[in-house]
């Protein structure tokens, strides 16, 4: 288990303080499906890359919609994408 410090206010130096989250840091992903690894602005279950829209392997800008717009279409070529690296990852 890790921590994550989110600050209060939009400036956590003046009067401001921090909400401490533990979360596990093994835990998939909610956009790609991969491990988190760390805490993001978004949240405790949104690795960084899928936050910050980029791909954790090559760095591709991601183009995701709202499930409702598109039928889920982005986030399942986002997932196809993101396992197409895992694959290449494993050992033949």
């Amino acid at each position: 288990m890790k921590t994550a410090r989110y600050p209060l206010t939009r400036y956590p130096l003046i009067g401001g303080g921090c909400v401490v989250v533990e979360y596990d840091e093994n835990a998939p992903c909610r956009v790609c499906g991969e491990r988190v690894l760390e805490a993001s602005m978004g949240g405790t279950d949104v690795c960084p890359s899928c936050d910050c829209g980029r791909c954790r392997y090559c760095g591709v800008q991601a183009a995701l919609v709202r499930e409702e717009i598109d039928g889920g279409r982005s986030l399942r070529a986002w997932r196809e994408h993101m396992a197409w690296h895992k694959a290449q990852e494993e050992p033949s």
